[in-house]
């Protein structure tokens, strides 16, 4: 059975058991019992994703970036590497495609890494 919880029960338990909020938080928007949520976390929550999100896409982009550099310029260790180095870019390119949604695309073509 599911326990719902006040918004300030809430509050408290994303203190103590993050997890256990998110379930609770997860619990009261599917029963629309918006009244009981702990809204300043879950827009924290909320803000943090997006954040994880452009750090990410920027992450991946750096990784090929400097894969691409790599293969480029070490010519000492290109025979030795530029393989991995190729197979490397082929999985950033392929994660960073996944991952990309229009949003992240216009902030990646803002950003100067």
């Amino acid at each position: 059975m599911q326990t719902l919880l006040h918004s300030s029960d809430l509050a408290q338990l994303y203190e103590t058991d993050p997890t256990l909020w998110l379930e609770k938080t997860i619990e009261h928007l599917k029963s629309d019992r918006l009244d009981q949520l702990d809204i300043e976390h879950l827009i924290e929550e909320l803000e943090d994703l997006g954040k994880r999100d452009k750090n990410k896409a920027a992450s991946l982009l750096e990784q090929i970036i400097r894969h691409l550099l790599l293969l480029q310029y070490w010519s000492a260790e290109r025979d030795n590497n530029a393989s991995h180095w190729e197979a490397e870019i082929d999985g950033f390119r392929t994660q960073l495609r996944r991952h990309l949604t229009t949003t992240l695309r216009q902030y990646l073509s803002l950003i100067h890494i």
